[in-house]
C-alpha cells in the first residue's frame, strides 16, 4: 500500500512539475508557428476543360482541394509554387499556362496563405501575365513573391517579411530560368544568381528575422535524386545565411533533410523537391508529392525547431458522370479507404507511395511521414 501511495505522489509530482514549466513557458511568452510548404501547383489543358462549367460560365477548383484543406488550414503559414500564370483568357495549359482566377480563389479558400512565383513559367504570358499575376494576388490579398512589376517595388517588398505568431520570417524565391523568354522589362523574375542571392541575404538578415527560407525552382525534371548544382546551391544558401532551404521543379520527390549544423549553432532544413501538389502528370512517381511541416517554438528570443515532418499526398482523377474530377488526397489517410477509389487507381496510388516510403526511408535525414491513425482520426507522426 505504502507503495502505491509513493508512486502516487511521485506521479502527481511529475505533473505538477510539468504545469509549472509549462505555465512559467506561457508567462514568458513561449510561442510556437506551423510552416507548410507545398509543391507545384500545375493546370494542364484537360484540368482546366474539366473545371469548367458550361451553364454557368464559371470554372470550380474548390473541389480539387477539399480532401487535403484540413491539412493546409491547420498549418499557421501555408506557402505552395504557383507554377501558372493568372494571364487571363484564352486559358492554356502546357506549354505557356494560364490559367482561370477560380484557381487562385480555391487555394486561398483551401488555406495557402501565399505563393511563391519564380518558376520557370513566370513569362508564358510575358508581361500581361507577370502584371496579372501580381495584380490578382493583389486584390485577394494573397501574399506572394518572387516576380515583380518592376525593380521600386521589389526594393519595397523583397524579400517577403512574414509576421505571424510573434515570428518574424524572411521568405525568398528564386528560378534557375525562364524557359528561354526573358523577364519583359521593367518586370523582375528572380533567377539563381549568387551575386544577387547574397545581397538579399544580407538585406533578410537586416530585417532581423527568426528564420530565413529560401523556396527554389531548380534541378532535372523526373530525378529523383538532387543533382550537384542543387546540393551545391543548397550549401551556398546556409553558408550566407538561410535557414531553410525548400525545392521544386522536377515534378517528382527528392529528399529530405534536418539536422543541427554545429559550426553555425542553428537547426538546418533542406528539401530539395516536393514533386507535383496538383497536375495531369499520370506517370509513375509523377502523380503526387509531398507537404512539409515545419514547427517552430520561440521561448523569450531563442527559437527552436520543433518538428520536421511530410504528408505524401496523391492526385485521384477519376470520371464521374461524364466528368473528370482531379481530386488531391493525402495518401496515409486514403491508403485505408480502398473503396472510396476505382480499383485500377487505387493500384496506382499505392505504386505511389511504395515508391515515395522507399525513396524517403533511404535518402531523408530526420525527416519522417505524417501517418493517419484511422481509429482515433487524427495524424500522428511517424509509423
Amino acid at each position: 500500500m505504502m507503495k502505491r501511495t509513493y508512486l502516487f505522489f511521485l506521479v502527481l509530482l511529475v505533473y505538477i512539475t510539468d504545469q509549472q514549466d509549462l505555465s512559467a513557458q506561457q508567462k514568458e511568452g513561449a510561442q510556437t508557428l506551423s510552416l507548410l510548404f507545398i509543391g507545384d501547383v500545375m493546370q494542364h489543358q484537360s484540368q482546366i476543360n474539366a473545371a469548367y462549367d458550361a451553364k454557368s460560365d464559371t470554372y470550380e477548383y474548390n473541389s480539387t482541394f477539399q480532401y487535403v484543406k484540413p491539412i493546409i488550414a491547420s498549418a499557421d503559414y501555408s506557402i505552395a509554387n504557383l507554377e501558372v500564370t493568372f494571364g487571363g483568357k484564352p486559358y492554356t495549359g502546357y506549354p505557356q499556362f494560364s490559367s482561370p482566377e477560380a484557381l487562385g480563389h480555391a487555394l486561398q479558400s483551401a488555406g495557402v496563405d501565399c505563393l511563391v512565383t519564380a518558376n520557370n513559367h513566370s513569362c508564358d504570358r510575358r508581361k500581361t501575365g507577370i502584371y496579372s499575376t501580381i495584380d490578382f494576388l493583389d486584390n485577394i490579398d494573397m501574399s506572394h513573391t518572387g516576380t515583380f512589376i518592376n525593380a521600386k517595388t521589389r526594393k519595397l517588398h523583397y524579400p517577403l517579411l512574414i509576421e505571424k505568431n510573434g515570428f518574424r520570417i524572411a521568405l525568398l524565391n528564386y528560378t534557375y530560368g525562364t524557359n528561354g523568354i526573358p523577364a519583359p522589362e521593367p518586370s523582375i523574375v528572380n533567377l539563381l544568381d549568387k551575386e544577387l542571392i547574397m545581397q538579399d541575404l544580407k538585406a533578410a538578415k537586416g530585417m532581423k528575422p527568426d528564420k530565413i527560407i529560401a523556396f527554389v525552382h531548380w534541378g532535372k525534371e523526373y530525378e529523383s535524386y538532387p543533382n550537384d548544382y542543387q546540393t551545391g546551391l543548397a550549401d551556398f544558401f546556409v553558408e550566407n545565411g538561410a535557414d531553410f532551404v525548400i525545392g521544386s521543379h522536377p515534378h517528382v520527390l527528392q529528399r529530405m533533410e534536418n539536422y543541427y549544423d554545429k559550426e553555425r549553432k542553428k537547426d538546418i532544413v533542406k528539401v530539395y523537391s516536393l514533386g507535383n501538389f496538383v497536375s495531369n502528370q499520370r506517370t509513375r512517381k509523377r502523380d503526387g508529392g509531398a507537404m512539409v511541416k515545419i514547427v517552430l517554438e520561440k521561448n523569450k528570443e531563442e527559437v527552436q525547431l520543433k518538428q520536421m515532418g511530410y504528408y505524401l499526398t496523391w492526385v485521384y482523377t477519376p470520371t464521374i458522370e461524364g466528368r473528370k474530377y482531379w481530386y488531391i488526397v493525402p495518401a496515409s489517410e486514403y491508403e485505408g479507404k480502398q473503396a472510396f477509389f476505382k480499383p485500377t487507381s487505387y493500384e496506382k496510388m499505392k505504386v505511389f507511395i511504395d515508391d515515395s516510403r522507399k525513396l524517403m526511408e533511404e535518402e531523408n535525414i530526420n525527416a519522417i511521414e505524417y501517418t493517419y491513425d484511422s481509429v482515433n482520426s487524427v495524424w500522428g507522426f511517424g509509423k
